[in-house]
This record gives structure tokens, sequence and C-alpha cells, in this order.
């Protein structure tokens, strides 16, 4: 009817607008709307259950119709093909964009495998989030996507992000989450085995973290490679802003790194925490404690004068407690903060005091340092994922 009505005004030559019309018709023709609605009604009592990747496409178009203040809930009910991505198209791979929606994600520990975006993405966009038991698996040698761009939290819409794993390779963004901001966080118990390219002002797994309240992130590690220019990095968080009665918690935590800074460049680098920052000088009331944790890795090309083996910059906060952290000497870094230890003595179990080596930590002395025992996969999750991955091998 609109283009009917340009015809008649005279504002649309006939020519012009039957080449438009049949352009529209070619896109409702070949165009596929992929998009499937999963079982569920999104409630708690019944939520939506994922069992396929056309889900999330029904996700993408349906979540900002929906009221953002009912939580809407999902369950994963199996592991999940997402190598469609990988050829674009109908199938292209965007983050799932949200409008502060209250939103809780159980994967249950099965894996959504060979998610590819066409650019930096994540799974989920900006929400008051609680995501659970997710895996996310890459394809070997192609990029795959962090878990969120922003999480929200607040004593009333308290957001988290439990039990999740990445593995693959994550291009230009930090493994787990861009920006955590508010109250009552908690991040706990996620592993990334990643290898990180292009990344630029940011941590491995956290880029910005403004706390408003208590927060913590507990059990949690980055294993991998990071390539990095002329910039700042860290190995976990790049930056922590603290607001007034901010009361940060950081708790048997660690990195194992390979960093690469280009040959000509210099970076800015801290193994841990690059920047606390008390915003406005409103922290005065802020604490912020950190028990057991460690770095580790390698350190390739040019760093600054400043870089630190843990945390960098810390300046004007009322009360830093770190207890218990060390880091491995053979880094070549300085810290005011964690102690310095061989690479021997970092493979045996005394050196590490007061840590839990019966319910947190394992290690497997004089062969490798402490690992988490959360780090070890559940032996349903990994059998299905095996399945998956030998009966995608027998399909081609």
């Amino acid at each position: 009817m609109y283009l009917f009505s340009l015809r008649l005004a005279g504002l649309l030559p006939m020519r012009k607008s039957l080449l438009l019309l049949s352009f529209i018709a070619s896109f409702c023709i070949f165009a596929e709307d992929v998009s499937v609605k999963p079982a569920g009604e999104g409630t708690a009592e019944n939520p939506y259950l994922f069992d396929r990747l056309e889900n999330f496409f029904w996700l993408r178009q349906n979540i900002l119709e929906m009221d953002p203040e009912v939580p809407v809930y999902c369950k994963q009910i199996k592991n999940i093909d997402a190598s469609a991505t990988q050829d674009g198209g109908d199938y292209a791979w965007q983050t799932i964009e949200f409008n502060k929606h209250f939103f809780v994600y159980d994967g249950q520990c099965y894996t959504i495998y060979g998610l590819e975006p066409e650019e930096k993405a994540a799974l989920f966009g900006t929400g008051y989030f609680q995501l659970k038991n997710i895996r996310i698996q890459g394809a070997e040698g192609k990029k795959t996507c962090s878990l969120a761009e922003i999480l929200y939290s607040s004593p009333e819409k308290k957001g988290f992000l439990e039990n999740c794993r990445i593995k693959g390779l994550i291009v230009g963004s930090p493994a787990l989450v861009s920006t955590v901001s508010g109250s009552d966080v908690r991040i706990e118990d996620c592993v990334v085995e990643a290898d990180i390219e292009n990344l630029e002002g940011s941590g491995a797994l956290i880029q910005r973290f403004a706390s408003f309240g208590p927060c913590s992130i507990k059990s949690s590690c980055f294993k991998g490679k990071i390539e990095t220019t002329n910039t700042s990095i860290a190995g976990l968080i790049y930056c922590v802003y603290l607001f007034s009665n901010a009361a940060v918690t950081i708790e048997d935590c660690y990195s194992d790194f390979e960093v690469s800074v280009g040959s000509e460049d210099v970076c800015w680098f801290a193994g841990m925490i690059q920047l606390f920052f008390p915003v406005g000088g409103a922290a005065t009331n802020s604490t912020v404690n950190i028990e057991r944790c460690y770095i580790s890795g390698t350190l390739k090309g040019s760093l600054s004068a400043n870089s630190k083996a843990f945390i960098s910059d810390a300046p004007s906060i009322n009360t830093l407690n770190v207890k218990h952290c060390y880091y491995d000497e053979t880094m070549n870094l300085s810290d005011d903060y964690a102690m310095a230890k061989t690479d021997e003595e970092m493979k045996q179990k005394a050196t590490f005091e007061n840590w839990d080596f019966e319910n947190v930590w394992d290690i497997d002395e004089d062969e490798g340092m402490p690992y988490l025992r959360c780090e070890v996969p559940e032996p349903f999750g990994m059998v299905a994922l095996i399945l998956l991955l030998l009966l995608k091998k027998l399909g081609h």
C-alpha cells in the first residue's frame, strides 16, 4: 500500500517501483525464519526448555517484547550443536539483546558446541542475569562467544554467574562478561580455558567491575593465551570501580597465562587486577578482601615499567586486605601485595598456607600448580560431548 501511494503521488517511477517490489518478493521467498519456540512457558515452575539452536533465535526475536518486570526462566535439556552459525546467512549469530530483564538460564551442564559469531559478540547481552551451569565449546580454530556483555545486580534482582565453562578462541573481549555493575553480585565456579586475541584495556575474565555493595568472585580461573598490542591488560579483571559502601571479596581464584605483546608495542600489565578506582572519592567506606589466589605464566614482548605480578594500582582504598596470595617469580615482575615463590615451590602443597585442599583446591605435587576442584569435568557432560562430536564427524 505504501509503495502504491508513492506511485500515485509520482514520487516513485514505475520502473523503480517494480524493481523494489521484486526485491521485497525475493526477500520474502528466500529469507528463512529459523526461530523455533521452545517448549514451556518461561516461568520458574515451567521454564522454556532449550534443545536446539533455533530456540536462541526465537528468544532474540521475542525477549524485547516481554515485560522486563516479569522474570524469564530457561533451561537447557540437551547438548546443542550450534555449528550452523559458522555458515552465516540465516544462522548468523549476534548477541541476544535484553532490556535489563531479569533472566535465568540454567544450562544443566549441557554444552553449546560450535557457536561462532560474525563479529565480536556474546551469548547474552545486558540484563539482570542468573546464568548457571552453562558450557560453551568453540569449534577448533574458530572464534566463539563470551558469556554476556553487561551483568546487572541489585538486592531485589540478584545477578550471578555460577558453574560456567568457556573453551575456545575469543576475539577482542573478555571471556566471561565485559561489565559487572551493582551490589549482591556473585561469580562462582567459573572456568575459562581460552585463547584471547586482540585484547585491549581488559581482563581475561572481566573488563569492568563496578561495586555498589557486597560482591564476590570465588573459585574461578583463566587458563590460556592472551595476545595484545599497545594497551593495558590483566590476567583476571581490568578495573574494579568502588562506590560508597562497596565490599568486594575475591577468594580462591587464579590465572595461568601466556601473554604475547606485539613486537614493537609496550603493554601495561597486571597478573590479576590492573586498577582499583574509587569513584569520585565516594569509596571512603569501601573494602576489598583478596585471599588464596595465585598468578603464574609467561610474558613475551615489552612491558611497561609499572607492570606488576598481581595488582598494579590500588590508590585511596580505605581497606585492602590481601592474604595468602602468591605468584610465580619466573614472571620477573615485582608486586606489593602477593608473595613471590619459585616454580618448584608453586608445585608444593606446603607453600599455600591456609588453603583448603580437601574441598576447594587440589594439586599434583611436583608436576603442576594448584587447580580448582570445580575444574574437573562432570563425567556425564564429558561423555555426552564426546558422543556429540562423534556423531557430527560421522555425519560428514
